[in-house]
């Protein structure tokens, strides 16, 4: 009976522990928008891998939900959170891009009365990196809930430089697809009510991680910078305004396609790039020893056929 007493006890506490170790909040950033901060990390068993921006806005008549989460168990706790701030239907979930980060907590979202929306690209991505993607989160979270995650449809899909503009009760937001830059699937989303801007092509304070095409991302913020925008939300970092959250991205991303134009035009080796190319982070990026080497890579290739 003791040991049983004493079984009981230790996993009260491990409950506790675990509750307490991660907690899931939201916070209020302008009217009605509402954004859940992820960890500026890798996925780790101890984050969960809730390491991604993700929540929704709230019209008059409905609610439209920005990512998932990293597991059906974010997806979980977010869409309780939801419930708790309003009890409006969910109308649409928009997937902003297909990194596992943002969208495996779908499942917990999909009915026959919810929009799932994509790029037109988001598809194709999501069913060919589904075992990879499934696997490679499992791997780096041991969270046991992704062993429950799904393939999904997009139910929605929006073409390449179109708008989809999506009223939920006197509140209009433009969903844009955009060509290839952090990856070729790239959604933001714009509130008109407030002038927010959510885009996960916009990295705060984490590096940028190179996936499509840097050129066609510098291009991508470029044009961000024409739109009217109050406030940016970026798919990884604080809310900050736009020149803000922009301009060490741009500075970043020249500064890497300046360097290794110059040595492809002496015939350099990617050794010799990797080795030459200048290591000094003067954006103060995090995870910025992880991701460089790869960033000069990617552009190295990009660049190698001007």
């Amino acid at each position: 009976m003791k040991l049983k007493k004493l079984e009981l006890l230790l996993l009260l506490i491990i409950i506790i522990f675990a509750t307490k170790s991660f907690s899931f909040d939201v916070d209020e950033v302008a009217d009605n928008i509402y954004v859940h901060f992820g960890k500026q990390q890798d996925a780790n068993p101890k984050n969960f891998g809730d390491i991604a921006n993700i929540g929704f806005i709230i019209g008059k008549k409905s609610i439209l939900v920005i990512d998932t989460g990293g597991s059906p168990k974010i997806g979980k706790l977010f869409k309780q959170k939801i419930k708790e701030v309003s009890n409006l239907p969910i109308s649409h979930v928009v997937i902003t891009h297909s990194h596992p980060d943002h969208y495996f907590g779908t499942n917990i979202f999909t009915n026959k009365k919810t929009s799932i929306v994509g790029h037109e690209k988001l598809q194709r991505s999501l069913d060919n990196n589904f075992e990879f993607y499934k696997n490679l989160q499992y791997t780096n979270t041991k969270d046991k809930s992704i062993q429950e995650f799904k393939r999904f449809e997009v139910t929605k899909k929006v073409n390449v430089n179109n708008v989809l503009s999506i009223n939920l009760g006197e509140r209009i937001v433009d969903i844009r697809a955009w060509q290839s830059g952090h990856t070729d699937n790239d959604l933001s989303i714009y509130d008109k009510n407030t002038k927010t801007f959510w885009s996960e092509n916009i990295f705060v304070k984490r590096i940028p991680s190179i996936r499509a095409s840097v050129k066609g991302w510098k291009k991508n913020l470029e044009i961000t910078q024409d739109i009217d925008i109050e406030l940016i939300i970026p798919g990884h970092g604080p809310v900050k305004k736009k020149k803000e959250a922009i301009t060490p991205m741009l500075n970043y991303f020249n500064r890497l396609i300046n360097q290794i134009r110059k040595y492809h035009q002496k015939n350099a080796s990617l050794n010799e790039v990797l080795n030459g190319v200048s290591n000094e982070n003067k954006e103060s990026w995090l995870l910025y020893n992880i991701y460089h080497p790869s960033n000069v890579t990617k552009v190295y290739t990009e660049l190698e056929w001007e």
